[in-house]
């Protein structure tokens, strides 16, 4: 084997570097790309995150809407709670609880019959047609 020549070492380095350039470009558009996958990421992460602040938000709201409404039913209930709070009242509410569970129950039961002889009369009056329509067995 012969000994390389100066030029055929420039001519293999120059071969080598331009090997190594091009890899360096290639790692460099793929840094390229990863920073603009990252900066698309984290712009979308931004939009995400604001309109979850501000979907956050409008819970917090509706909670302390609702906080407000369940604190004035209290005090409402508190007031009738006070209000009812004697035992005259408690007497008349149960004569009348009482006075209408009896009206109830003799409409529903003045209902339940009413329902009951229509129906018998309905099937009486439609055995009876039936028995009309029919012919007498002949006699021989």
């Amino acid at each position: 084997m012969s000994t390389p020549t100066r030029d055929e070492f420039d001519a293999r380095i120059e071969a080598i570097e331009s090997r190594m350039d091009a890899r360096v470009a290639a790692i460099g558009a793929r840094l390229d790309a990863y920073t603009a996958l990252a900066e698309e990421r984290l712009q979308r992460f931004v939009v995400m995150s604001a309109e979850r602040d501000r979907r956050l938000d409008e819970r917090d709201k509706r909670l302390d809407e609702r906080d407000k409404r369940l604190e004035l039913q209290f005090q409402q209930a508190t007031a009738a709670a006070q209000s009812a709070s004697n035992l005259k009242s408690h007497m008349w509410l149960a004569a009348s609880t009482v006075i209408v569970a009896v009206i109830g129950t003799v409409v529903a039961a003045y209902y339940a019959t009413q329902s009951s002889h229509l129906g018998i009369a309905q099937t009486v009056i439609s055995a009876f047609q039936q028995g009309q329509q029919t012919q007498a067995p002949l006699k021989e």
